[in-house]
């Protein structure tokens, strides 16, 4: 066999369903449910793309488990999940957490008698009404501040190379932060960009910055940390004008 196969969108939806069966047989009464996620989920797999899956289990707490492998060429993913670490996932934020509402809220589901996918749309309507303030503020405390400041001093070093690089992984992480700045989802990695740039609540240099990972613009390394200097003073306006604290007077060990 020649590597990488040729894959057609109906093979995969055949070994979607073949995956279905063998997960009933595995945990008959206990399967809750079983969606495809993903470009498969989306209609854009292309010729190479694997197949992902998520299959829900009533059996226990706490199962979080993964099988990968490989078919005739094709590749998938199954994660098997109990209800109460999906909930956690969904109600956890983090800088994952604007993909792992997505991989749950844009499943389509191929096994789910009881609307189980359904209502994980629900739960994260109803969990976005929370307040956000404190998760914006620890991410940008644990995360933010500290990438933008790292590429500042990566400037400093006049290696290009490693300054694009790092463009490219802050804007990443960037993205993220804007997704639960916004209290919103993104459906893939490589969607992510796109979906980012068009965020309601966004910053005039992180559309510089977006500009340049894109490859519709050309800057130079003092131009990039002019830019991520500017963008880390807009986002402390922002956090300033919605009430966000972010510094402390003196060190504690306690939540604020």
């Amino acid at each position: 066999m020649q590597y990488p196969v040729k894959k057609t969108r109906e093979a995969r939806l055949q070994l979607a369903q073949k995956i279905v069966e063998k997960l009933k047989e595995r945990y008959e009464n206990d399967l809750l449910a079983v969606a495809v996620f993903g470009s498969v989920a989306r209609g854009e797999d292309k010729d190479f793309s694997d197949l992902d899956m998520i299959a829900v289990v009533q059996q226990g707490q706490g199962v979080a488990d993964d099988f990968n492998a490989i078919v005739d060429g094709l590749k998938y993913a199954v994660d098997i999940f109990s209800q109460d670490i999906v909930l956690g996932k969904m109600t956890t934020v983090h800088m994952r957490w604007p993909f792992l509402a997505g991989k749950f809220v844009t499943a389509v589901p191929l096994y789910d008698k009881q609307g189980i996918f359904a209502s994980y749309k629900g739960i994260f309507q109803k969990f976005i009404q929370n307040d956000f303030a404190p998760y914006v503020r620890q991410v940008f405390v644990e995360e933010i501040f500290e990438e933008c400041n790292k590429f500042i001093n990566t400037t400093d070093t006049g290696d290009r190379g490693r300054v694009h690089y790092n463009a490219y992984h802050l804007f990443t992480k960037l993205a993220i932060f804007l997704g639960i700045v916004n209290k919103t989802y993104f459906t893939s990695a490589v969607a992510l960009p796109e979906q980012a740039l068009k965020l309601p609540i966004n910053f005039p240099s992180f559309q510089l910055l977006g500009s340049f990972v894109t490859g519709d613009a050309s800057y130079d390394t003092q131009q990039l940390r002019n830019i991520v200097v500017e963008l880390l003073c807009e986002i402390i306006s922002y956090l300033r004008s919605s009430n966000i604290e972010f510094e402390v007077e003196e060190i504690i060990f306690k939540s604020m």
